[in-house]
Protein backbone atom coordinates (compact mmCIF):
# COMPACT_ATOMS: atom_id res chain seq x y z
CA UNK A 1 0.00 0.00 0.00
CA UNK A 2 0.77 3.50 -0.71
CA UNK A 3 0.57 6.09 1.85
CA UNK A 4 -3.31 7.01 0.82
CA UNK A 5 -5.58 6.14 3.90
CA UNK A 6 -6.84 2.51 2.85
CA UNK A 7 -10.67 2.70 1.80
CA UNK A 8 -11.97 0.68 4.40
CA UNK A 9 -15.37 -0.26 5.42
CA UNK A 10 -15.74 -1.57 9.56
CA UNK A 11 -17.76 -4.55 9.88
CA UNK A 12 -19.38 -4.70 13.18
CA UNK A 13 -20.24 -8.72 14.25
CA UNK A 14 -23.47 -8.58 16.05
CA UNK A 15 -25.36 -11.70 15.44
CA UNK A 16 -25.00 -13.33 18.23
CA UNK A 17 -27.88 -14.74 20.66
CA UNK A 18 -26.00 -14.56 23.80
CA UNK A 19 -28.04 -16.61 25.84
CA UNK A 20 -25.72 -16.17 29.10
CA UNK A 21 -26.85 -12.63 29.35
CA UNK A 22 -30.41 -13.47 30.10
CA UNK A 23 -31.80 -10.53 28.02
CA UNK A 24 -30.45 -9.39 24.03
CA UNK A 25 -26.80 -7.92 24.96
CA UNK A 26 -27.13 -5.98 21.51
CA UNK A 27 -29.64 -3.70 23.24
CA UNK A 28 -28.14 -3.08 26.61
CA UNK A 29 -28.30 0.70 27.55
CA UNK A 30 -24.46 2.47 27.12
CA UNK A 31 -24.40 6.38 27.40
CA UNK A 32 -27.02 7.86 25.33
CA UNK A 33 -27.86 4.92 23.30
CA UNK A 34 -27.40 0.57 23.45
CA UNK A 35 -24.35 -1.38 22.96
CA UNK A 36 -25.24 -1.89 19.49
CA UNK A 37 -25.76 1.94 18.68
CA UNK A 38 -22.54 3.08 20.40
CA UNK A 39 -20.44 0.65 18.76
CA UNK A 40 -22.32 2.01 15.11
CA UNK A 41 -21.79 5.35 16.69
CA UNK A 42 -18.38 5.13 16.95
CA UNK A 43 -17.50 3.64 13.50
CA UNK A 44 -19.65 6.18 11.67
CA UNK A 45 -17.46 8.95 13.47
CA UNK A 46 -14.00 7.64 12.32
CA UNK A 47 -12.41 8.12 9.13
CA UNK A 48 -13.77 4.40 7.53
CA UNK A 49 -15.39 4.60 4.21
CA UNK A 50 -18.47 3.04 5.01
CA UNK A 51 -20.29 0.65 8.06
CA UNK A 52 -21.31 -2.80 7.71
CA UNK A 53 -23.77 -3.80 10.99
CA UNK A 54 -24.06 -7.94 10.84
CA UNK A 55 -27.77 -9.24 12.73
CA UNK A 56 -28.61 -12.55 13.47
CA UNK A 57 -30.37 -13.34 16.56
CA UNK A 58 -33.11 -11.18 17.39
CA UNK A 59 -32.57 -9.78 13.74
CA UNK A 60 -36.08 -7.90 14.02
CA UNK A 61 -35.94 -6.14 17.21
CA UNK A 62 -32.19 -5.55 17.27
CA UNK A 63 -32.56 -3.86 13.67
CA UNK A 64 -35.70 -1.73 14.40
CA UNK A 65 -33.01 -0.11 16.89
CA UNK A 66 -30.32 1.06 14.52
CA UNK A 67 -32.80 2.00 11.25
CA UNK A 68 -32.33 5.59 11.44
CA UNK A 69 -28.19 5.21 11.06
CA UNK A 70 -26.36 5.36 7.84
CA UNK A 71 -25.06 1.91 7.30
CA UNK A 72 -25.63 -1.04 5.78
CA UNK A 73 -27.37 -3.89 7.37
CA UNK A 74 -27.06 -7.52 6.73
CA UNK A 75 -28.80 -10.36 8.00
CA UNK A 76 -26.81 -13.65 8.60
CA UNK A 77 -28.62 -16.50 8.63
CA UNK A 78 -26.48 -18.67 9.63
CA UNK A 79 -25.50 -16.87 12.68
CA UNK A 80 -25.94 -20.00 15.02
CA UNK A 81 -22.71 -21.33 13.13
CA UNK A 82 -20.56 -18.66 15.06
CA UNK A 83 -18.49 -15.33 14.09
CA UNK A 84 -16.83 -16.99 10.91
CA UNK A 85 -20.10 -17.11 9.29
CA UNK A 86 -20.88 -13.51 9.56
CA UNK A 87 -17.61 -12.60 8.45
CA UNK A 88 -18.11 -14.29 5.36
CA UNK A 89 -21.63 -13.10 5.14
CA UNK A 90 -20.21 -9.36 4.94
CA UNK A 91 -17.31 -9.97 2.29
CA UNK A 92 -20.19 -12.24 -0.01
CA UNK A 93 -22.61 -9.20 0.17
CA UNK A 94 -19.42 -6.85 -0.82
CA UNK A 95 -18.31 -8.82 -3.53
CA UNK A 96 -21.97 -9.63 -4.67
CA UNK A 97 -22.89 -5.98 -4.79
CA UNK A 98 -19.21 -5.05 -6.42
CA UNK A 99 -18.46 -3.05 -3.51
CA UNK A 100 -14.93 -2.33 -3.69
CA UNK A 101 -12.31 -1.59 -0.25
CA UNK A 102 -8.92 -1.65 0.29
CA UNK A 103 -9.40 -3.30 3.62
CA UNK A 104 -11.83 -4.49 5.96
CA UNK A 105 -11.93 -3.53 9.94
CA UNK A 106 -13.76 -6.56 11.62
CA UNK A 107 -14.92 -5.72 15.22
CA UNK A 108 -17.35 -6.89 17.88
CA UNK A 109 -20.38 -5.07 19.20
CA UNK A 110 -19.67 -6.27 22.73
CA UNK A 111 -16.42 -4.34 23.84
CA UNK A 112 -17.89 -0.76 24.09
CA UNK A 113 -14.28 0.83 25.19
CA UNK A 114 -13.44 0.13 21.31
CA UNK A 115 -13.97 3.88 20.44
CA UNK A 116 -13.59 5.83 17.18
CA UNK A 117 -9.71 6.84 17.91
CA UNK A 118 -8.62 3.11 17.91
CA UNK A 119 -10.26 2.58 14.79
CA UNK A 120 -8.55 5.00 13.39
CA UNK A 121 -5.33 4.15 14.48
CA UNK A 122 -5.72 0.74 13.06
CA UNK A 123 -6.77 2.47 9.41
CA UNK A 124 -3.67 4.45 9.58
CA UNK A 125 -1.55 1.40 10.38
CA UNK A 126 -2.84 -0.55 7.72
CA UNK A 127 -1.21 1.96 4.92
CA UNK A 128 1.71 0.02 5.80
CA UNK A 129 0.68 -3.46 6.66
CA UNK A 130 -1.89 -6.29 5.67
CA UNK A 131 -2.81 -7.40 8.87
CA UNK A 132 -3.50 -5.04 11.57
CA UNK A 133 -5.17 -6.96 14.71
CA UNK A 134 -5.67 -5.80 18.69
CA UNK A 135 -2.88 -7.27 21.16
CA UNK A 136 -4.02 -9.74 23.94
CA UNK A 137 -1.80 -11.17 26.92
CA UNK A 138 -0.51 -14.00 24.88
CA UNK A 139 -2.50 -13.71 21.47
CA UNK A 140 -3.70 -10.78 18.86
CA UNK A 141 -7.31 -10.50 17.89
CA UNK A 142 -10.19 -8.26 16.88
CA UNK A 143 -10.65 -5.27 16.41
CA UNK A 144 -8.56 -5.92 13.29
CA UNK A 145 -7.99 -4.81 9.51
CA UNK A 146 -7.42 -6.86 7.12
CA UNK A 147 -6.39 -5.98 3.03
CA UNK A 148 -7.83 -7.44 -0.01
CA UNK A 149 -5.27 -9.76 -0.36
CA UNK A 150 -7.18 -12.00 3.25
CA UNK A 151 -10.98 -10.76 1.31
CA UNK A 152 -10.87 -14.93 -0.33
CA UNK A 153 -9.30 -16.49 3.04
CA UNK A 154 -12.60 -14.42 5.35
CA UNK A 155 -15.12 -15.50 2.91
CA UNK A 156 -14.11 -19.21 3.81
CA UNK A 157 -14.51 -18.50 7.32
CA UNK A 158 -17.70 -20.82 8.49
CA UNK A 159 -16.75 -21.55 12.38
CA UNK A 160 -17.21 -19.92 15.67
CA UNK A 161 -13.36 -19.32 15.34
CA UNK A 162 -14.07 -16.07 13.60
CA UNK A 163 -10.67 -14.65 12.14
CA UNK A 164 -8.66 -15.94 14.88
CA UNK A 165 -7.38 -18.84 12.91
CA UNK A 166 -6.54 -16.36 10.15
CA UNK A 167 -4.63 -14.43 12.15
CA UNK A 168 -2.72 -17.50 13.62
CA UNK A 169 -2.00 -19.07 10.33
CA UNK A 170 -0.56 -15.60 8.85
CA UNK A 171 1.19 -14.51 11.99
CA UNK A 172 4.31 -13.52 10.24
CA UNK A 173 1.93 -10.51 8.13
CA UNK A 174 0.49 -9.31 11.30
CA UNK A 175 1.52 -6.06 13.11
CA UNK A 176 0.15 -6.21 16.46
CA UNK A 177 -0.99 -3.08 18.40
CA UNK A 178 -1.62 -2.75 22.15
CA UNK A 179 -5.27 -1.55 22.94
CA UNK A 180 -4.20 -1.38 26.58
CA UNK A 181 -7.74 -1.74 28.12
CA UNK A 182 -10.24 -0.97 25.29
CA UNK A 183 -10.89 -4.84 24.27
CA UNK A 184 -12.66 -5.88 27.65
CA UNK A 185 -15.45 -7.62 26.31
CA UNK A 186 -19.23 -8.29 27.56
CA UNK A 187 -19.66 -11.98 28.13
CA UNK A 188 -21.86 -11.86 31.60
CA UNK A 189 -24.09 -9.65 33.01
CA UNK A 190 -21.61 -9.03 35.94
CA UNK A 191 -18.78 -8.04 33.42
CA UNK A 192 -21.56 -5.99 31.87
CA UNK A 193 -23.20 -4.16 35.23
CA UNK A 194 -18.97 -2.95 36.21
CA UNK A 195 -17.89 -1.80 32.81
CA UNK A 196 -21.26 0.22 32.95
CA UNK A 197 -21.13 1.46 36.22
CA UNK A 198 -17.45 2.74 34.91
CA UNK A 199 -17.73 3.60 31.68
CA UNK A 200 -21.22 3.56 30.17
CA UNK A 201 -23.52 5.90 32.24
CA UNK A 202 -24.93 9.18 30.38
CA UNK A 203 -22.97 11.88 31.42
CA UNK A 204 -24.33 15.90 31.36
Amino acid sequence: MNNTLPKTAIIILAAGASKRMGSIKQLLPWKHTTLIGHAIEQALASIADEVFVVLGSNYKLVSKEIETYHITMLKNKNWSHGMGSSISCAIEFMVNRSKYFDAVLITLVDQPLIDMDYFNNLIKRAVRYNIVASKYKNRVGVPAIFSTEYFAALRKLNRDIGAKELLSEHIKDVKGIDAFDKTQDIDSISTYELLYQQYGKTTF
